[in-house]
């Protein structure tokens, strides 16, 4: 690896960062920690369900953290149980209708904010960001694909 790329990485982390902990700002007022909100955002990706163990996997953290976080989520009702249609034995992590308009209500307020934001960037500014969203987007899934 070039020391440029390894410059650029570090940019984009940085940079990166500091905007999601300002979009996070309405989910924190919530009471929803940024493990939380990740936990939701996980879950919108598998509308069937996912395993606790896999949530686990996905957000790299271990069992004992997993269950304690599933019972936090479920306590607020924003996510539900079912039994997995492929063996019975087991459960699957479902967003709960509460959970979806919660997510919902977070999304939409991040981006009222961030759109007021963008409405103060130049045109060239704006375009520049239209192309990086794919890039990102690619970058994130590389990291959300189990």
């Amino acid at each position: 690896m070039t020391r440029e790329l390894t410059l650029l990485a570090g940019e984009v982390r940085t940079e990166v960062n500091r905007l999601a902990y300002h979009l996070r700002t309405p989910a924190t007022r919530s009471g929803i920690t940024p493990t939380r909100l990740t936990a939701l955002s996980a879950l919108t990706r598998y509308p069937d369900g996912v395993r606790q163990g896999d949530l686990a996997e996905l957000m790299n953290i271990s069992a004992p953290s997993m269950t304690r976080l599933v019972e936090i989520l479920e306590e607020a009702g924003w996510v539900e149980r079912r039994r997995d249609p492929a063996d019975q034995r087991c459960l699957l992590l479902v967003l709960s209708p509460v959970g979806e308009k919660t997510l919902a209500t977070l999304r939409e307020e991040s981006a009222t904010v961030l759109s007021e934001e963008l409405a103060d960037l130049s045109d060239d500014e704006r375009a520049a960001l239209a192309a990086a969203v794919p890039v990102l987007r690619k970058l994130a899934d590389r990291h959300l694909d189990p």
